[in-house]
């Protein structure tokens, strides 16, 4: 299980992500083909869009959303996910400020997973409580008990709580 201390803003965790990914990207095609990094901006760019384009634009819709959010990026052939569901389900219907957003990790949009956990293999689920734009808790790889879904809950619920009315 993984707790992030400080908040992660989602917005720059994208951005990072893609910054790097177009860093890698033009450096490996650059050496391959002897070329100066110049000439393979706009296909990395090109290529970087249509792949990351569909998790780009459910991370700004994320981000825009006023309430709290509760990200679910799993497969419908993942064990752990199958047995997650039903517990965040019942975690859900008792929280309904709780927005869910369900991603299919085999969809071009679960590439969010990727953008948020920063690391290219990881486990499923990836489930992350987000709060104003910001992620405030990140589970990998487990299916958790009730218990702590409602102890990062109320966590969660009173940092955001502080920092509505410190504005």
């Amino acid at each position: 299980m993984n707790k992030i201390a400080p908040p992660m803003n989602l917005k720059t965790q994208v951005q990072g992500f893609m910054a790097k990914k177009e860093v890698q990207l033009s450096d490996e095609l650059a050496k391959k083909y002897g070329v100066p990094l110049e000439e393979v901006a706009d296909v990395v760019n090109s290529f970087l869009k249509d792949t990351y384009g569909p998790a780009i634009r459910q991370a700004q819709a994320i981000d825009h959303k006023v309430g709290m959010v509760l990200l679910f990026i799993g497969r419908k052939d993942c064990n752990i996910c199958k047995r997650s569901e039903p517990i965040l389900e019942s975690f859900l219907s008792r929280h309904k400020d709780l927005e869910l957003v369900k991603l299919d990790y085999s969809q071009p949009s679960g590439l969010l997973y990727h953008m948020i956990h920063n690391q290219e293999k990881g486990m499923l689920p990836l489930i992350a409580f987000i709060c104003q734009g910001d992620v405030r808790m990140i589970f990998t790889g487990e299916c958790l008990h009730l218990d702590v879904y409602e102890k990062y809950y109320n966590d969660m619920l009173a940092e955001c709580s502080q920092n509505i009315y410190a504005h």
